[in-house]
């Protein structure tokens, strides 16, 4: 069993059997290949300017194999991939193992490891441009499995020719204390509290805050880990083993998008970005329209800014690095609106470019350094790795929890009430494991499906370094009149991710592509989904399952921010801009021509763009915000909870984080998460107060 058995996909390790290993490992080394004398002679040639000969020829002959990447690749497969997943990617290597199903699945005839690596390129080229949507989903398996891990995990030798490092040698003065957990012999059948809040992110930190400070006793329960700032490390592959859900990115059932989730003590505010941005006005009203008079409210606009004031949020001290500054600058030469995003540090400048490791200077006023700390001073206690198997309900009312104290004891523990603010993919699943039946639970997941535009420049941009994301244009947001559109804001790209959403059009273009890192501006494309249907549900084993269909409506969003996103690159001076879309091919300026964008070819291409689309795993789509899946509402028939959080089913059961909201917010959601929940523990203790 794992260290984390409950933060990672629970099942059996993968075993593969000698065949299936041996053609695996062949596919590893096609896609992370070594190149020939004539490719690498071409790349020394095209580098010249930015690389030296003897970076580019070690990194030509990189492959998987040489890096010994495997074991890094079967972890990231036993942290993330599900069970019946597993059996399908063994079925796959033992067809490629024998030569009908090779030839039935390539038609070549002979075994997949025994073709020359120029037909196994084009194997895989040939499912990448496929017109059946389930080949290029193998395509996508393969790459994402031999680029990821292998980036995240060796970029100490990868990153050599991508002129990248993640070693930070800053030295942080004035780091917070350490919090003290609940050691595991201090925990005890029938503890009581006055309330148990399941989860420490954006909502059950809020709560446990405010609740001590109101003077009830206060337990935490957090399934991850606490890691203080001097144990956080730079490195991606085990910050996302750490840090995150699933240790990373994480398929949903049909690979229709990657979601990634934070899951360790402060949750998503632990890792996320800093970006600290309000409900606007039409998301409010819109939600005041179905009844939740709430967000119209004084008390809301007055809880946005407290929150605002609890975690230092403001637009002092930003330092834009040079990708942010792309967005800036070809947004105003084109006469869209773009503004700095507020970050959560107390004003000071923050460029540390790997906040998304956990922040190591203790600046980031995640919960962990702000809502927390209020509740550890009014005596809260915390508990870490610990799994809420259900909560505990008698007489309709809710009365402690069950829970896997340190992953090894079933305990029980009181309480009054109990808070589950587990996050969108979790909180269902305690809610129907405590046996809650309303039709709900885990429907109308909202998920701000991302996609990705790149521009590659003649400068260096080095898009790690400096602050992740504070800028963000929304020229977009409001495509359909009603409030849905996109925003465009700069994502944070290591070598791992920026690997896996680069498309991969061979060995050699896919190696170039990497070494030119370095020059690279990616645009996030973040939609507020409308009605693309998704829910959350649960294997027997309790891990979480996420069934996702872009919509006709999201994908012409998507479409219309791509397209913004690409005139903003060139407007800011990219030469060279492409898609995360597999059958579109970059768009280079010639040389003798201005980065302009009422350059004829250019709008030309960009008709292909949006001719090519979105079709089903022909691009890269994937999340980091989770909304929805218990919303609030008026009603039963439509909401799983009060407008004041307490579920419609059980008495003194409230939900606390993202899950309540009634749709999308269409903004990075932790502001939005951290005010709701001042509502929900502001609803206890109006509550509890009544009785008396």
């Amino acid at each position: 069993m794992s260290a984390d058995p409950f933060r990672f996909r629970v099942a059996a390790p993968i075993e593969f059997n000698e065949n299936q290993l041996v053609t695996f490992k062949s596919i590893l080394d096609t896609f992370v290949a070594p190149l020939s004398k004539e490719q690498e002679d071409a790349l020394v040639l095209k580098l010249q300017k930015t690389h030296t000969e003897e970076e580019v020829r070690n990194y030509c002959q990189m492959t998987n194999s040489s890096l010994e990447t495997l074991e890094t690749i079967v972890g990231f497969i036993n942290r993330a991939v599900l069970p019946e997943k597993r059996q399908q990617l063994l079925l796959m290597l033992s067809l490629l193992s024998t030569r009908a199903g090779t030839f039935a699945l390539t038609g070549y005839f002979d075994e997949f490891k025994n073709l020359p690596l120029a037909d196994k390129e084009k194997v895989f080229i040939n499912w990448k441009n496929s017109f059946l949507p389930q080949l290029r989903l193998v395509y996508n398996t393969f790459h994402s499995l031999a680029c990821h891990p292998a980036y995240a995990g060796h970029s100490d030798k990868l990153g050599i020719a991508m002129h990248y490092s993640n070693i930070v040698d800053a030295k942080y003065d004035n780091i917070p204390e350490r919090l003290n957990m609940i050691q595991p012999e201090e925990i005890t059948d029938d503890m009581y509290f006055d309330v148990v809040v399941v989860g420490s992110g954006a909502g059950g930190g809020v709560i446990a805050g405010t609740l001590a400070q109101a003077g009830k006793s206060v337990l935490v329960i957090e399934k991850g880990a606490y890691h203080h700032e001097d144990t956080f490390t730079t490195s991606e592959v085990k910050s996302f083993e750490n840090l995150y859900e699933n240790g990373g990115f994480t398929p949903s059932i049909d690979g229709n998008i990657n979601v990634l989730a934070g899951s360790v003590f402060g949750g998503g505010t632990t890792v996320n970005w800093s970006a600290s941005l309000k409900l606007q006005h039409f998301v409010r009203e819109e939600w005041a329209k179905q009844g939740l008079s709430h967000f119209l409210s004084p008390k809301f606009a007055k809880d946005l800014d407290r929150v605002f004031e609890r975690i230092g949020a403001s637009t002092e001290g930003i330092v834009h690095n040079k990708s942010n500054q792309v967005l800036i600058d070809g947004c105003k030469a084109l006469g869209y609106p773009v503004a700095d995003i507020p970050q959560n540090t107390g004003g000071k400048p923050h460029e540390c470019g790997f906040c998304f490791t956990g922040c190591k200077a203790g600046i980031k006023n995640g919960t962990m350094n702000s809502w927390l700390r209020d509740a550890n001073e009014n005596n809260a206690k915390f508990m870490e790795k610990t799994k809420v198997n259900r909560v505990l309900i008698k007489n309709g009312k809710a009365v402690g929890v069950e829970c896997i104290a340190h992953y090894t004891r079933k305990v029980n523990i009181r309480a009054n009430q109990v808070v589950v603010s587990a996050g969108a993919l979790q909180s269902p699943g305690v809610l129907l494991r405590s046996g809650l039946k309303n039709k709900n639970i885990g429907r109308n997941l909202r998920l701000h499906p991302c996609s990705i535009a790149f521009g590659f420049f003649d400068r260096d941009i080095r898009t790690h370094e400096g602050s992740i994301m504070t800028a963000v244009s929304g020229v977009s947001e409001n495509i359909d009149n009603e409030g849905y559109g996109v925003k465009l804001e700069v994502p944070c790209l290591h070598p791992g991710a920026f690997s896996t959403v680069i498309p991969w059009r061979s060995a050699a273009n896919h190696k170039e592509m990497m070494m030119r890192y370095n020059r690279c501006t990616p645009i996030l494309v973040l939609t507020r989904d409308k009605d693309s249907p998704a829910t959350v549900r649960y294997d027997e084993k309790d891990n979480y399952i996420v069934d996702f269909s872009l919509s006709n409506h999201d994908t012409q969003s998507l479409l219309n921010g791509i397209e913004r996103a690409l005139n903003v690159l060139v407007a800011g001076g990219a030469r060279e801009v492409l898609t995360g879309q597999l059958g579109v091919e970059p768009f280079v300026f010639r040389e003798d021509e201005e980065s302009r964008v009422d350059n004829p070819r250019f709008i030309e291409w960009k008709s292909e763009v949006l001719k090519y689309g979105l079709p089903q795993h022909g691009s890269a789509i994937f999340c980091a915000h989770q909304m929805g899946s218990n919303r609030m509402g008026i009603s039963p028939k439509t909401s799983v909870a009060k407008p004041t959080g307490e579920t419609w089913e059980v008495k003194d059961l409230f939900i606390g984080d993202a899950s309540l909201f009634p749709t999308a917010t269409g903004v990075n959601p932790m502001v939005t998460t951290e005010t709701v929940a001042l509502h929900v523990a502001d609803s206890i203790i109006n509550k509890n107060n009544s009785k008396l």
